[in-house]
């Protein structure tokens, strides 16, 4: 099922994906504006109001690929299709640049921003996380924008025992420390640096490259612990096992 909250988590918190999606947004819209205009001069081609109708289909595939985390089983078949959208899209760019009409150059003003976002995507996709180009389109920006809307975890990873009382405090501290020595095989690599939310306190910060102890991976928010110790909740994507 899409719910679209882990997609829009996800794009948001990766300036890559924002500035294209950005990009995308403005260049269909004036592309589709445009065209419009571009159809009272006689010159409107059914191929270009195909590159209009495709461009909608293809960041709803790039959206439900990021949402429901499909990119390992469709890589390829991604890579393709953006490939050939491109070259549909560069293809047409010249001819409209070049009309006398001045709505048909925005139309290729609009095909020019696609054609950019996407081959941020092709690189964003194609290659992986620990290459150069990998690392510097999965950079996080959480710092810069910060993902405030509520997230749904899944009630096992949940840390926030509430102690209002000596006794329970002393339940809180023994299952903690039941929790510090309970043994994992299971280990994972961040992909991206991370910023803890403030609003709560169950989430921990870690940095790209660093490996956790997985106490239980179910759900979208997986229980670690770092090095050092620290344990808490971490967003299942940010991940790879090792």
């Amino acid at each position: 099922m899409i719910s679209g909250n882990k997609g829009i988590s996800t794009i948001i918190s990766n300036l890559t994906l924002v500035i294209s999606f950005c990009f995308f947004v403005i260049g269909w819209l004036i592309s589709f504006i445009s065209l419009i205009v571009f159809g009272e001069k006689d010159f409107n081609k059914s191929w270009h109001w195909w590159l209009i109708i495709n461009g909608l289909a293809c960041v709803a595939i790039v959206f439900i690929i990021i949402d429901q985390e499909l990119i390992n089983g469709y890589r390829f078949a991604l890579m393709t299709y953006l490939g050939i959208c491109m070259s549909w899209t560069v293809g047409v760019i010249n001819e409209l640049l070049h009309n006398d009409y001045s709505s048909a150059n925005a139309v290729g003003v609009g095909q020019l921003l696609i054609s950019i976002t996407l081959f941020i995507w092709i690189l964003y996709f194609g290659c992986e996380k620990d290459t150069a180009v990998g690392k510097l389109t999965s950079s996080n920006s959480s710092n810069i924008l910060r993902n405030v809307q509520t997230r749904n975890k899944n009630p096992n990873t949940s840390f926030n025992l509430q102690s209002t009382t000596e006794n329970s405090t002393v339940i809180q501290n023994e299952a903690s420390i039941s929790i510090a020595n309970q043994s994992t095989n299971l280990r994972a690599e961040a992909l991206f640096d991370y910023t803890a939310n403030k609003e709560d306190p169950n989430e921990i910060s870690f940095t790209q490259g660093e490996v956790m102890d997985i106490i239980d991976n179910n759900g979208r928010w997986w229980q670690a612990r770092k090095a050092d110790g620290t344990m808490g909740i971490v967003p299942s994507n940010f991940f790879k096992v090792i």
